[in-house]
C-alpha cells in the first residue's frame, strides 16, 4: 500500500468512496497490519450544512468502542 499520510498509527491509502460530506479512505494499522476503513469528514461542508451535532453524536457513538464486524453483518 503506498500512503498519501499518516494519521496515527494508520497509514492513509487511495479512497475506496466518496459522498456528499465525506470521503471513506483505505488505512493500516501500522502496529497489527490490519486494513480498516476510514471516513475523512469535510469539515467546512458539514458546519455549512448545520450537521455538527449529528456528527458529534456519531463520533461519540464510535468512540465508545462500537465495531462493526463487516462478516457477521453480511
Amino acid at each position: 500500500m503506498v500512503a498519501i499520510r499518516k494519521v496515527g498509527k494508520y497509514e492513509v491509502g487511495r479512497t475506496i468512496g466518496e459522498g456528499t460530506f465525506a470521503k471513506v479512505k483505505f488505512a493500516q494499522n501500522t502496529e497489527t497490519g490490519e486494513s480498516v476503513a476510514m471516513k475523512i469528514l469535510d469539515r467546512s461542508t458539514i458546519i455549512k450544512h448545520k450537521m455538527v451535532d449529528q456528527v458529534s453524536k456519531l463520533t461519540s457513538f464510535c468512540l465508545s468502542g462500537f465495531e462493526l464486524d463487516y462478516k457477521k453483518a453480511q
